[in-house]
């Protein structure tokens, strides 16, 4: 993975641990002491800065409620959902460059516009998520 690849992989996690520690009800500081980080540390995942080691990332789930292979279909479906929003977000002749989705995405909306796609695709992605379980509860009982 190229580094900026990587860059928006971090913005992917950062977001989808934002949004599920705020969905939980948790300040930065209560999810930080259950994983075991630093508060800043924690604000440098969600701002997308630094990417959790997979030891933080496990920990990150189970604080969250959730199993690793949870919070990594999570992170997969955003990215997935992101990319399709980039896609339809530049034009028809920025989709014919060379580039990957993520390059010209970051060249046609800028830093700040592509943090916002990912943001929207994480919570799509949680929404998505959340619509599916109470289906499932639904067919149950």
């Amino acid at each position: 993975m190229n580094p900026d690849e990587g860059q928006i992989y971090s913005l992917v996690v950062g977001r989808l641990v934002l949004a599920l520690r705020e969905r939980s009800g948790l300040s930065q500081e209560a999810l930080a002491s259950k994983v075991g980080l630093t508060q800043s540390t924690l604000s440098r995942i969600e701002r997308g800065q630094v990417q959790p080691d997979l030891f933080t990332f496990r920990q990150l789930a189970g604080a969250l409620g959730l199993s690793v292979g949870e919070l990594s279909h999570y992170v997969e479906e955003a990215m997935r959902r992101t990319e399709q929003a980039a896609r339809r977000a530049v034009g028809p002749a920025e989709r014919k460059q060379e580039a990957s989705w993520w390059q010209t995405a970051l060249a046609v909306a800028g830093l700040a516009g592509l943090v916002g796609l990912v943001a929207f695709a994480v919570g799509a992605s949680l929404d998505n998520a959340a619509h599916v379980a109470r289906s499932r509860r639904k067919k149950r009982g």
